[in-house]
């Protein structure tokens, strides 16, 4: 089972990771190399695949909704999982207690989930108020 979420972790990340980095070597027009300038050498500059721009919070914001958007496909995998333990338990009492761990356990996951952004927000508006 490890096995299998690692290597779902792996191909969900690829599938995010990949496309910024193709489009990062693109040519002249297709946003990944854009050259110009005086000189005869054609001097060049790349594009900021994150978008991010100089700004901090933004960048960091970014990868938290990033972290969140595949612990969310994680935590409903998992919630699949638990009530297939449900389910293959067949009143077994001990295979029953493990269900329910695991349950417990991807409610935590969520918890943690949600409240990383919640703690991001507070955050967020405390420097807000700050720098104000």
């Amino acid at each position: 089972m490890r096995i299998f979420l690692l290597s779902l972790l792996f191909l969900l990340s690829a599938s995010f990771v990949l496309p910024h980095a193709v489009s990062a070597q693109g040519g002249a027009g297709t946003g990944g190399y854009q050259s110009g300038g005086t000189g005869t050498g054609g001097s060049g500059s790349l594009i900021n695949p994150l978008s991010a721009g100089t700004n901090l919070q933004t960048f960091l914001t970014q990868i938290l909704d990033f972290i969140i958007r595949i612990g969310t496909i994680v935590v409903i995998l998992m919630l699949v999982y638990v009530g297939y333990l449900f389910v293959a338990a067949r009143g077994a009492p001990d295979k029953i207690e493990n269900a329910k761990k695991a349950l417990l356990w991807t409610l935590v996951g969520a918890l943690v989930l949600l409240g990383a952004k919640a703690i991001a927000l507070a955050i967020q508006a405390t420097v807000a108020a700050v720098t104000v």
